[in-house]
């Protein structure tokens, strides 16, 4: 059973509005209620309707994002800017905001914003909840080509860095995917993965054998990289106690 999230777009550029509409769209656990180039118009539907997500940007008239989203934060919805300037990503963290996408937003970044939502949402649903704790993992949603794929997250065993492309293992087969590392490790939940190599991370449940160079996964031999060989003892001795 998927959770559907009811979203709200508030943009003045009516450029911006449509391709985040296109991009909603997109995500089948995703409901667009209601767009605004008006964030005061934005306010007041925001205070007489049930939204679960706002996609809004910062730089508008009478009122900018970060002030409108001071005043919509008490009302359980979670926030992500979408903006062409960086320089406000500080306070968008005092707002609580859920992510901050820059301008021009590739799909990929958007989806990994999103997706962050729909993990935090699942939890509501009982039966979600202890699905994921029979399964000691989440969900999270990744796009290969034109397909958008669920996957939960304890069948990965370990993620390689290939150019372009995000490689997944999962359950012996492979995902491909079209990201950057940083949008992966935004896309991850924290905790159940760690980075070995400057292309490679592994799921901790799955490594069975750990030597000085390198780690053994479904008889694979994973490199382990020299500047991260500290921290990736210091995280095996620390779960091992």
């Amino acid at each position: 059973m998927t959770n559907t999230l009811r979203c709200v777009v508030v943009d003045d550029e009516q450029g911006a509005i449509e391709v985040l509409t296109r991009f909603v769209n997109k995500v089948s656990w995703l409901e667009l209620s209601a767009t605004f180039s008006d964030p005061l118009d934005a306010l007041n539907y925001l205070s007489n309707e049930q939204v679960d997500l706002v996609f809004m940007d910062i730089n508008m008239p009478d009122l900018d994002g970060l002030q409108l989203a001071r005043l919509v934060q008490k009302m359980g919805v979670d926030i992500i800017f979408c903006t062409a300037y960086p320089e406000h990503a500080v306070e968008s963290y005092e707002v609580q905001a859920l992510d901050y996408l820059l301008k021009p937003i590739p799909f990929e970044r958007f989806l990994a914003a999103t997706n962050r939502a729909h993990n935090k949402s699942l939890p509501i649903d009982p039966t979600l909840h202890n699905a994921s704790v029979k399964q000691g993992g989440s969900r999270i949603f990744i796009k290969s080509g034109s397909q958008i794929h669920q996957v939960e997250t304890d069948k990965i065993s370990h993620i390689k860095k290939d150019g372009h492309y995000i490689v997944f293992k999962i359950n012996g087969k492979e995902l491909l995917s079209r990201m950057t590392f940083t949008q992966l490790l935004a896309l991850l939940p924290s905790g159940e993965f760690v980075q070995v190599h400057r292309s490679y991370l592994v799921a901790l449940k799955k490594i069975e054998v750990i030597q000085k160079q390198f780690i053994q996964i479904e008889g694979k031999e994973i490199p382990i990289g020299d500047s991260y060989k500290q921290a990736f003892f210091k995280k095996v001795n620390f779960i091992g106690n």
